[in-house]
């Protein structure tokens, strides 16, 4: 767990400074397991965001929504929430220092995985949100990351969707051969820009 406190008194949690010190550039904040498990609240991860940010390091702000959601078609609305009190403080010019990453709670570790249309459809809701938040230019330069069970199978279809920028790989990344398969995906000639 990241420490929204630079110093003090937080057993079992890591410092920034510490990552810092440690030359670590990248931390992930809002992760589904924290919110679920150690109840870390959009206010909380909103404190880790920007403490992260002042230190002059990079965050993969995590958003999602659970299986109940998701079946009362509250996705958008769940990750829009957790977008916008995440950032909430964040300046503009601090944006190239943040990262999206749309991943369904009931697609972690579980072999489900949305289909692309349904994260196309998620990533082009938060791009609109970071529009109304910075502006077309800063949506449009944000990298907005699909995690929740990639696999080798499903990484071409989703990496063929317009607002998909990436994927954040958990399971798949301790299988050197599904792992090399997910990161070199192959893209389709229809879909490189030239």
């Amino acid at each position: 767990m990241i420490t929204p406190e630079t110093y003090g008194a937080f057993t079992g949690a890591i410092s920034p400074l510490m990552l810092q010190s440690m030359g670590i550039q990248w931390s992930l904040a809002g992760h589904s397991e924290r919110r679920i498990i150690f109840k870390e609240t959009d206010e909380y991860i909103n404190k880790q965001c920007r403490l992260l940010i002042s230190l002059g390091m990079n965050v993969v702000l995590c958003v999602g929504e659970t299986e109940a959601e998701f079946e009362q078609n509250l996705a958008s609305a769940v990750c829009e929430v957790q977008l916008k009190k995440g950032l909430a403080g964040i300046a503009p010019e601090d944006m190239d220092k943040v990262v999206i990453a749309y991943e369904p709670v009931w697609a972690i570790g579980t072999g489900k995985v949305a289909t692309p249309e349904i994260a196309q459809e998620v990533h082009a809701m938060c791009r609109g949100i970071l529009a109304e938040m910075y502006g077309k230019e800063i949506a449009d330069e944000t990298r907005i990351l699909y995690g929740g069970s990639v696999t080798p199978e499903s990484v071409d279809g989703l990496m063929a969707k317009p607002d998909i920028d990436g994927s954040l790989v958990g399971g798949a990344s301790l299988d050197a051969s599904k792992f090399s398969r997910i990161i070199n995906f192959v893209q389709k000639p229809e879909f490189v820009a030239v």
